[in-house]
């Protein structure tokens, strides 16, 4: 069996192929994996805070929807002031990024996600990992067990220490990303190949 159907089988989580930001920091000798209490105490105050504001998004969307129809001013009011909030933070969180430690994604979701490194790293080594996705206002911080994938270059990092509500994050936004993509991909086909004439 490949061994991207073995990691499949092995994660229940759908990942979705997108390119973000993300820092890895490897353990140094003598460093382990916190547990979750640990875990809550050394996230950095950006990544609580953006992950509270997207709980209050999240169930905000949910009572805009009926309000949509009897005041859609009010919501586009509200829908603005939610976006100037979101740029801030973006802001804020741009400073947790460390150019030094950056790599992209490939694809990622509620288990982990696939990198590129030019840097070798070692097989089954724990990262600390911080993961942008300002455009969702998603960034999320957490530990994860690296696998280097059968292509050169190419790494799955495997959440080993993250909060529940920041693996929901991370879903949703899998989720999203599904369906802008896939709208996008109707919209090119509904396209007519050219110009008709008439």
């Amino acid at each position: 069996m490949a061994q991207q159907e073995q990691r499949m089988m092995a994660d229940p989580y759908f990942s979705i192929d997108y390119r973000a930001q993300v820092n890895l920091c490897p353990l140094a000798d003598g460093e382990s994996v916190p547990d979750a209490d640990t875990l809550e105490a050394e996230i950095p105050a950006p990544f609580k805070l953006i992950s509270e504001v997207t709980r209050i998004d999240t169930n905000n969307a949910r009572l805009l929807r009926n309000l949509a129809e009897h005041a859609s001013e009010l919501v586009e009011i509200i829908n603005l002031q939610s976006r100037k909030i979101d740029l801030v933070l973006s802001y804020v969180l741009a400073n947790e990024d460390d150019p030094a430690d950056r790599h992209h994604t490939l694809s990622l979701g509620g288990g982990g996600f696939t990198f590129l490194s030019r840097q070798p790293l070692a097989e089954g080594c724990t990262v600390r990992f911080k993961l942008f996705l300002p455009e969702l206002s998603v960034a999320v911080y957490g530990y994860g067990e690296v696998r280097a994938e059968s292509e050169p270059e190419h790494y799955h990092c495997h959440f080993t220490a993250l909060r529940e509500q920041d693996r929901d994050a991370l879903i949703r936004a899998s989720l999203q990303l599904q369906a802008k993509q896939l709208k996008a991909r109707a919209e090119r086909r509904a396209q007519p190949d050219g110009p008709t004439t008439s």
